[in-house]
């Protein structure tokens, strides 16, 4: 086997894999929302998230508070953080929690239900993609090889 082909396999088999686990990432955001409760929360503040980065910018997420169905009041911050911030102080938002455990919430917006299974789901196309016109590229080149009089 030549190292092009093992390439080819190994960027195949790499966007598989991707494309697979997008798959789950969509599965495991459309039974959260399937079984969730939903309240409107609001923005208390915005915390900062130093980069790791020198020459980086810091980011920016929002605390938000809700009220549970049970009277409780809930705080939570979402994992994903944006420069500039993607919400503001005092805004109001949509929020879907677990009933039974309510701190187990999520913004409702598509970047934080659904940016997880685009981006594994866009890079897994992308290497899936490559293989396959990598594929081709060398099956044409050796097709014209196998063709050519000697």
């Amino acid at each position: 086997m030549t190292s092009t082909r093992l390439i080819t396999r190994i960027f195949a088999l790499v966007g598989v894999l991707m494309l697979g686990g997008a798959g789950l990432l969509y599965q495991n955001t459309t039974k959260f929302i399937a079984s969730a409760g939903k309240a409107q929360g609001e923005v208390t503040q915005l915390l900062r998230v130093e980069s790791s980065r020198r020459n980086s910018s810091d980011t920016w997420r929002p605390l938000v508070r809700f009220k549970a169905p049970s009277g409780e009041i809930i705080e939570f911050s979402p994992s994903s953080s944006s420069s500039p911030p993607a919400y503001d102080k005092g805004e109001v938002v949509g929020v879907f929690f677990n009933p039974a455990h309510p701190q187990d919430a999520r913004l409702d917006g598509f970047f934080d239900l659904w940016g997880g299974a685009t981006i594994v789901g866009g890079l897994g196309t992308v290497f899936l993609a490559f293989a396959v016109g990598l594929n081709l590229l060398l099956s044409d080149g050796a097709r014209a090889k196998r063709r050519r009089p000697r």
